[in-house]
C-alpha cells in the first residue's frame, strides 16, 4: 500500500512513523492533524477508535467504535461496489468525521493506494488518470459541477463516488445523472452505523430512488414510523433511527424525513423535508424549512434562504413560485434570509444552530405571510 500525501510517496510503515512524528493533539486548526491521529489511533493497541458525530442535529459527541466492526464495514462496501486490491482511493474529506476515517479504513482493508488531499469545498484533483473510489459530501460535488472541467473530470477519472452527509440537491442529481462511466452513489448512515448501511445508484443502469441494503443489514419501522436497524456484524441491535422512512416490498426504502424535524403548526403536523423536496430545483440559492414559536400557531414553518439579498426585488414572484408548489399548510409564513448557513466541518447543515440565527442577528429581514 503507497500513500500519497502532500506530494510525497509513503509505503504504510513509513507513513505512519510519518504521523507518529508530526502529531500534535493540541493544533486543532491544521487539517492533518485527524489525518496523524487516526493512522496513530488505528495502529495502537486499542481494540476501539474514538469518533465524533457530525453535530448536524444537536451537539457533537464523541463514541468509541470497535476496529474490528470498522473492518466488517470496509469490507460490506468494498463487496458491494466490487472495488479489487491494488486500485486507489481518494479521501477528500475531514478525517474528524467517520466518512473521512472509513475512507482511510477501506483502502488499509482492501489493499488500496490511498491519495490524502485538503478537505475543502472544492477539492484538488489527484494528479492520476484513474481513481477506484471516492467521496464527497453534496457541496464538493457541486462546486466541481460548476466548473468547465469538473463533470468531465468526475466521469474520466472515478469508478465510483460515494456521496453523503446530507439530501442530494435535484439539480445536483439531475446534473450528475448525465455521467456515464464513473458510477455515483448516494448513501444513507450515520456515526452510529460506522458510516453508510445502505446506497442507491443516481445514473446509469440500476439507478433508482430508493436505498439498497449492504450485506447484512436488516431493517424496519416503528409504530411511528421511523426506520429501525438492525446489523448484527456490527454490533446494532434494534436501532430507532430519527428518519422517517417509506418501505417498499423489494427491501429498499426512501427518506420521507426526520421525525425530530416535523412542525406542530396550529395542530397541523408539517413535513419539513417534504416541503424542500417540492422547492428542491426551484429557488436559486439554499434553502431549509424550520419552525419557530407562534404566539397562535405554537410554531410556524418559515422558509430560510442563503445569500438571498438579490432576491428582494422580486419577494412576490418568490411568493407566487412557492404557493405553485406545495399545498397551502405548507406554506412558509415567513422568509428569512441569511448570509451564510452554518455548516459542519464536512459541508453537512446545521439546522438548528442555523435557526437560532434567525432571532438573534439584528440583519434578518422577515416577509410575513399574509392570513387566510
Amino acid at each position: 500500500m503507497n500513500i500519497y500525501f502532500e506530494n510525497k510517496e509513503f509505503d504504510l510503515t513509513h507513513f505512519i512513523s510519518f504521523c507518529r512524528m508530526h502529531l500534535d493533539v493540541n493544533d486543532l486548526d491544521d487539517w492533518r492533524q485527524p489525518i496523524f491521529g487516526f493512522f496513530t489511533e488505528w495502529h495502537n493497541s486499542s481494540d476501539f477508535i474514538t469518533v465524533k458525530t457530525s453535530g448536524s442535529t444537536g451537539e457533537p459527541k464523541l463514541i468509541s467504535i470497535e476496529k474490528k466492526h470498522a473492518v466488517i464495514s470496509a469490507k460490506a462496501t468494498l463487496k458491494f461496489l466490487d472495488i479489487q486490491p491494488g486500485g486507489l482511493a481518494w479521501l477528500c474529506l475531514s478525517a474528524n468525521y467517520i466518512a473521512g476515517k472509513m475512507m482511510i479504513v477501506r483502502a488499509l482493508v482492501g489493499g488500496l493506494d490511498l491519495w490524502i488531499s485538503k478537505a475543502e469545498s472544492l477539492p484538488t484533483f489527484p494528479g492520476v488518470n484513474k481513481i477506484a473510489l471516492a467521496a464527497m459530501v453534496p457541496l464538493q460535488l457541486t462546486n466541481l459541477v460548476e466548473k468547465s472541467y469538473g463533470m468531465s473530470l468526475v466521469d474520466e477519472t472515478i469508478s465510483h463516488v460515494l456521496i453523503g452527509g446530507g439530501a442530494l440537491p435535484k439539480m445536483l442529481e439531475d446534473s450528475l445523472r448525465q455521467l456515464t462511466h464513473a458510477c455515483l452513489w448516494h448513501t444513507y448512515g450515520m456515526t452510529e452505523t460506522i458510516s453508510h448501511i445502505a446506497l442507491r445508484k443516481i445514473n446509469g443502469i440500476g439507478a433508482s430512488p430508493a436505498f439498497s441494503m449492504l450485506p447484512g443489514v436488516l431493517i424496519g419501522k416503528n409504530q411511528k414510523g421511523n426506520l429501525v436497524v438492525e446489523y448484527p456484524g456490527i454490533g446494532i441491535t434494534n436501532l430507532h433511527t430519527n428518519d422517517l422512512v417509506t418501505l417498499f416490498e423489494d427491501g429498499t426504502f426512501t427518506i420521507d424525513g426526520r421525525a425530530d424535524f416535523i412542525i406542530n403548526s396550529g395542530s397541523i403536523k408539517i413535513n419539513p423535508v417534504l416541503i424542500e423536496k417540492k422547492l428542491d430545483g426551484h429557488l436559486p440559492c439554499p434553502f431549509f424549512i424550520t419552525g419557530l414559536p407562534d404566539l397562535h400557531l405554537g410554531e410556524k414553518a418559515v422558509l430560510c434562504m442563503e445569500n438571498a439579498g438579490d432576491l428582494l426585488p422580486g419577494i412576490c414572484g418568490l411568493w407566487k413560485i412557492i404557493e405553485g408548489l406545495v399545498s397551502k399548510p405548507e406554506i412558509p409564513r415567513e422568509i428569512h434570509f441569511l448570509d451564510h448557513f452554518i455548516r459542519s466541518e464536512n459541508g453537512k447543515l446545521k439546522r438548528d444552530s442555523t435557526a437560532i440565527l434567525l432571532n438573534t442577528r439584528a440583519k434578518i429581514t422577515n416577509y410575513n405571510f399574509p392570513q387566510q
